[in-house]
């Protein structure tokens, strides 16, 4: 009886180890693939949240270029686990998906800048106007940089849930928490949607050049050859501004 168990343990464990050889691991090249296409969708979704907000609907416009967002986070998310990849690292399909399945971290890894916006009288508006009024060595400048620094990190920190709040705003209609007041997607304004429309673009424009022909194959020769061997071929569009 121990022997036909501990035979019978070896067959299970040897039924298992066959199955994880079986599964289907998602390569270096695949994952750069998805990459390029990712980043191939969020220029085109960014494309149609500015030609949106030229045609004054401001709610949709910044539900796309949140949206935008966050395919643009998809492609920086599969760039560094092909990079784990090419480490040794091993992810199915599924360890994929889920890494990508994330609104909030999706956003953030969209982020590769932070833009204050301010309106003076505060704390911030004097620091910025200090810090553009004194030299780098003076004490007021060092004190208006701890300001700025502080505002900065707050900002980049908030910004991921704020701007997948923001694609749900532009899109549904919703319950306020006191169940006493509807918002509408409609109700926003241009002035509420053309920053974040703004930055998406920046952000966006600034991996396209990061990513031109010229420096490519220098800077990220992974990603150059992904992209010689793909059919069909990405299309970066260039980024365009509202007006």
């Amino acid at each position: 009886m121990a022997l036909g168990g501990a035979a019978g343990q070896r067959n299970i464990e040897f039924a298992a180890l066959q199955l994880l050889l079986s599964m289907q691991m998602v390569s270096e090249k695949v994952l750069l693939e998805g990459s390029w296409y990712a980043l191939e969708q969020a220029g085109r979704l960014l494309r149609a949240s500015v030609v949106l907000f030229d045609s004054g609907d401001a709610g949709s416009a910044l539900a796309l270029a949140m949206f935008a967002r966050e395919e643009f986070g998809r492609s920086r998310i599969l760039r560094d686990i092909a990079a784990k990849v090419e480490g040794g690292a091993c992810f199915s399909a599924s360890d994929v998906a889920k890494r990508c399945d994330d609104h909030v971290q999706k956003q953030r890894a969209s982020a590769t800048s932070t833009t204050l916006r301010v309106q003076p009288p505060s704390a911030l508006a004097q620091a910025l106007q200090s810090a553009l009024t004194h030299g780098p060595r003076s004490d007021e400048w060092a004190a208006s940089r701890k300001v700025i620094n502080a505002a900065s990190m707050t900002k980049t920190k908030r910004d991921p849930a704020d701007r997948r709040r923001k694609r749900e705003n532009g899109l549904y209609v919703d319950l306020d928490p006191n169940g006493t007041t509807w918002s509408r997607p409609c109700a926003i304004t241009a002035a509420d949607a053309r920053p974040e429309i703004e930055d998406a673009v920046n952000d966006y424009a600034t991996e396209c050049d990061r990513l031109r022909d010229e420096v490519i194959a220098i800077d990220f020769p992974k990603l150059a050859m992904a992209r010689a061997g793909m059919q069909p071929s990405p299309v970066l569009l260039p980024p365009i501004w509202p007006k």
